[in-house]
């Protein structure tokens, strides 16, 4: 069995105890960690949807690539709408491959699963975008791979998660990305960030699952930014075989409140 631990929606400032919504991201992220490893078996692999930072500041990623120094051998990373791609390549250079601004993309093969990495970023945006040339990328990885099953792994949801003000901020193109999923069997499993609130839906064989932020949580709720008192949070990804079982952990205890709650 293979263990994966997917990490979203950081939100990390360059400066120690700078909150958002009341919420100290940097120390919240360290309480993340810090559970992980006292609590849970290792992981395999860890993948980071996104949204690292909030500042997008050098010093920002730098704070993210110590405090999750301890899975730096095994860490695949994308960006979200609060990242800078050329400075995210900058610190975390060993790791992600390319140059400067271009697209951020990984794979890796673990057990029976081809494991995708997409890029949904859009250069001074909160919405994202899949075009056509990433498309055509992601069907020539399915093409050249005899993995059995796939798993994709990307920021923004390809659906709309039934959130009036969620939903105003999603994913231009996801229908492309939908016939993609739909047409092939293999993919079961397509993991996001984003919205910082746990949700499913299916397309196709997939199984489609947004985790809870590292830091502040959101509440789907009304026409406008919502948040609410919920502990911070990742996903545990199992992979048995052809199988796969996930689910959300959510620390123990709620430590920080934010400002505004639904």
């Amino acid at each position: 069995m293979a263990r994966i631990l997917q990490l979203t929606d950081l939100h990390v400032f360059s400066e120690p105890g700078v909150t958002l919504k009341g919420i100290p991201t940097r120390e919240s992220l360290n309480d993340v960690v810090r559970h992980i490893l006292q609590t849970e078996a290792a992981f395999d692999q860890v993948v980071v949807t996104g949204d690292h930072t909030h500042d997008e500041l050098p010093a920002s990623y730098e704070a993210v690539r110590e405090i999750l120094s301890p899975f730096s051998d095994r860490l695949w990373q994308v960006p979200g709408n609060h990242d800078d791609r050329s400075v995210l390549r900058q610190v975390f250079h060993s790791k992600i491959g390319g140059n400067g601004s271009e697209r951020i993309n990984f794979q890796f093969t673990q057990n029976n699963w081809l494991c995708i990495g997409l890029d949904t970023h859009v250069a001074g945006e909160v919405s994202g975008r899949i075009d056509a040339a990433q498309v055509d990328w992601l069907k020539a990885q399915l093409d050249a791979s005899d993995a059995s099953r796939v798993a994709l792994f990307f920021h923004h949801p390809p659906v709309a998660v039934g959130s009036q003000w969620m939903d105003r901020i999603g994913l231009d193109g996801k229908e492309l990305l939908q016939q993609v999923i739909e047409a092939d069997a293999r993919i079961r499993l397509v993991c996001c960030g984003h919205v910082h609130h746990e949700f499913q839906f299916q397309i196709g064989a997939a199984e489609v699952l947004t985790t809870p932020s590292t830091g502040i949580q959101f509440n789907p709720a009304g026409d406008s930014p919502n948040f609410e008192a919920a502990a911070a949070g990742y996903r545990v990804i199992e992979f048995d075989g052809d199988n796969y079982t996930t689910s959300v952990v959510r620390l123990p205890q709620i430590k920080y409140i934010p400002e505004l709650t639904g």
